[in-house]
């Protein structure tokens, strides 16, 4: 299993490639561009890095059809491919920030299908003629590309969208998901890529969030921030760790997380401390070096149930996040 890194790009395309470089030198295997709404353009943020690096591989996670039209997203893929020289990777759902930016429906598999069906095409050496029901496409081609396909991920959580996904790349991604949820999250998978015989050349990505730091106390206050983000805290995501009472607060009662998310602070106010320490210890990679054995643990779990990829999302203090997984977990996940 390889690991990947996941950066914000308000960090600005000096910054992201400066620690995409880092990493690469501790040999990940890729660093992502998150496209968030409220933030600098991810794909604009991610070309210094293609240009100037040599091995890993260089991706925008994730990108919306509501937002751009699968020929603008493969146009922009494909080009950041050329500046990686074959690396690029992207990540397209109908979900993340944008759809409710645009104040757009989420989770559309038919608008998912037909762009993914679209890009792939892009991808190939044909001339894209394409009438969906959402979409449609005429006279595209790509014949000034000179480098291997980028990848492309479909971003995907529930069983139709799963299904469809698997019917069409070669690569999911999924977010948050943690071992209790494996067996609702990849069963429908499993069983897709059974079928379609392609079970040795999946692959299969998953983001989590890392904040380990050598103060434990910082560590937790910056998940405690995060927290409204992982899986928005829908039920699926939350029922492990909380009692059926507990997990009821919490859906009645979700504005705490978000604003304590909008502003920046790990103090979220009226909401249990049992609640808060359940759901960082569940959802999150968090602590201090003390807890990175049994960090290791966790993602042997993923390993074994047939992930081929992890993405870590970082926050404050990049730097020193890499340096930490780069020396301590990609050691022992190799």
């Amino acid at each position: 299993m390889y690991l990947d890194i996941a950066l914000e790009s308000k960090i600005g395309p000096a910054a992201f490639s400066e620690l995409g470089l880092l990493a690469e030198q501790y040999g990940f295997r890729a660093i992502w561009a998150q496209n968030y709404a409220r933030a600098p353009e991810a794909f604009m943020t991610a070309v210094p890095l293609a240009l100037a690096s040599k091995s890993i591989k260089v991706g925008v996670a994730v990108v919306c059809p509501h937002e751009m039209h699968p020929l603008k997203i493969a146009n922009a893929v494909l080009t950041l491919n050329e500046y990686a020289d074959g690396r690029a990777c992207v990540v397209v759902t109908s979900g993340g920030e944008w759809p409710g930016v645009l104040k757009t429906k989420s989770g559309e598999i038919t608008r998912t299908r037909e762009a993914l069906e679209i890009i792939k095409t892009s991808f190939g050496d044909e001339v894209v003629e394409y009438a969906g029901e959402i979409y449609n496409a005429r006279a595209f081609t790509t014949t000034w590309t000179t480098q291997p396909p980028p990848m492309l991920y479909a971003g995907a959580h529930g069983p139709k969208m799963m299904r469809m996904a698997a019917g069409i790349t070669d690569a999911v991604m999924l977010s948050d998901i943690q071992p209790p949820m494996f067996g609702q999250a990849l069963t429908v998978l499993n069983e897709v890529r059974a079928a379609q015989g392609n079970k040795g050349n999946f692959s299969l990505s998953n983001f989590v969030a890392w904040h380990v730091k050598e103060d434990r106390e910082a560590s937790l206050w910056e998940a405690r921030r995060e927290l409204i983000i992982r899986g928005w805290l829908a039920r699926d995501w939350i029922t492990p760790y909380l009692t059926p009472e507990d997990v009821e607060w919490v859906a009645a009662n979700p504005w705490p997380f978000l604003k304590a998310f909008r502003e920046r602070t790990g103090d979220i106010d009226g909401v249990p401390e049992h609640i808060a320490d359940a759901l960082v210890e569940g959802l999150t990679l968090s602590g201090d070096p003390s807890d990175i054995d049994r960090h290791i643990e966790r993602l042997r779990a993923f390993e074994a149930a047939g992930f081929t990829e992890i993405v870590l999302g970082l926050q404050d203090d990049p730097a020193a996040s890499i340096r930490l997984i780069g020396e301590r977990i990609l050691p022992a996940i190799r």
